[in-house]
């Protein structure tokens, strides 16, 4: 889960800072937590944007876990993500929040409860915890099943909309053939309709032209041989 730099501005629209009272899912589990290291209460971020056509992961997700400020201060935790809405995105910010909290202060957890917690690394992938007494090592397999679940999911989506928009490119590409096709069929009937007059004109010319040579022939009779063409009479 590294960071996303999105392709237009983004835009925040929406905040949510733990430690006002809220209870959503993994809140309480990462308020704890981040008061036990000695942190600030972690914070939100999200605004849509409008950059991937189908509707599919609109909200860019930031979350950002700031560092002790006191001695031995500890490294700032920040990382983004897409998802569809800001409500799945809070839970997966809060989720991945506290995996990722526990994953980089594993020595500081240990005897603790949160020591059996899900674990990530900076990147997001999950770590392997310590065989716990009656669970053994069913925390990380579900983990880890959620992680590749995520992943599947976010890579569906992205076909989704990548499909998405291929069909809408092929709909406006025969909606623009469509329009070539009628501008064709118009000027093809131009056309014909340009070659028919002038099919009727060549007719009338050439009529014209019969009627002349008859009326030349018939005005040479009555003048009793009298070239009227001007043809020279031979010798």
């Amino acid at each position: 889960m590294e960071p996303i730099i999105p392709a237009e501005p983004f835009v925040q629209t929406e905040f949510y800072q733990l430690g006002n009272g809220g209870d959503m899912i993994f809140e309480r589990n990462l308020f704890a937590l981040s008061e036990f290291l000695g942190r600030p209460p972690p914070e939100i971020f999200g605004g849509q944007i409008n950059d991937q056509p189908g509707g599919q992961l609109q909200w860019v997700i930031m979350v950002d876990l700031c560092g002790r400020f006191t001695l031995p201060m500890s490294q700032r935790i920040q990382f983004s993500f897409r998802e569809n809405n800001w409500a799945d995105g809070l839970a997966r910010g809060l989720q991945e929040g506290l995996a990722r909290l526990c994953g980089q202060n594993a020595l500081d957890l240990e005897g603790e409860r949160f020591a059996y917690y899900a674990r990530h690394n900076s990147l997001g992938v999950p770590m392997n915890l310590p065989s716990h007494p009656q669970l053994r090592h069913h925390v990380d397999h579900l983990d880890f099943m959620l992680s590749e679940t995520r992943i599947d999911l976010d890579n569906s989506r992205e076909y989704a909309n990548h499909t998405h928009l291929q069909l809408a490119q092929q709909a406006e590409t025969i909606k623009v053939i469509a329009n070539e096709r009628r501008t064709l069929r118009r000027l093809n009937l131009k056309k014909d309709y340009t070659i028919n007059r002038l099919k009727a004109k060549i007719a009338s010319l050439k009529a014209t032209i019969e009627t002349q040579v008859e009326q030349l022939r018939d005005l040479e009779g009555e003048g009793e041989g009298e070239d009227i063409q001007g043809t020279a009479t031979p010798t």
